[in-house]
């Protein structure tokens, strides 16, 4: 019972977003890509610069549409941005920039249903970074780099620059 509706709810979003005007803004694709390996490092510039955080593999991080020698510019889940070694890198999917958000504040709480009274998925830190796929109201609902999904109130994202 429980699939059938996640299946329904997720054709809704997609038929959704079909009808929805695009901007060139809106157009715009941003690949997600996966670390391939445990403590990659994400670097000021591309090659043997310092060191800005290490990724654990299985994360994912936005590719920033530059690449230089064997580098990726990329941003992490925490809009930590910098450059990867493309060899620990791997396509994953893709969403539009319109729907890049990141948090204000730390401890947004993610909902199952849009309503503060539901039960709590998880909750975000300041600055993470999650994509939004249809807004209700002053619902949006989210999913995170991670995967998880849900609802946030809509005035605690701001989008990603």
């Amino acid at each position: 019972m429980k699939r059938n509706v996640s299946v329904l709810l997720l054709v809704a979003l997609l038929l959704s977003m079909l009808v929805m005007p695009v901007s060139a803004y809106a157009a715009t694709k941003v690949k997600i890509l996966k670390v391939t390996a445990d403590g990659a490092r994400v670097r000021r510039g591309p090659g043997n610069y310092e060191v800005v955080v290490s990724v654990k593999k299985g994360s994912k991080v936005f590719y920033l549409g530059k690449t230089t020698n064997s580098f990726a510019h990329v941003r992490t889940a925490y809009g930590k941005t910098g450059y990867m070694y493309k060899g620990f890198l791997k396509s994953y999917g893709s969403c539009y920039l319109s729907q890049v958000y990141c948090s204000k504040k730390s401890s947004v709480s993610v909902y199952k249903s849009p309503s503060t009274r539901s039960k709590r998925v998880t909750k975000l830190s300041k600055r993470q970074h999650v994509v939004v796929y249809q807004v209700k109201g002053s619902w949006a609902y989210i999913k995170t780099l991670g995967g998880t999904g849900g609802f946030v109130k809509k005035s605690n994202l701001k989008k990603a620059s």
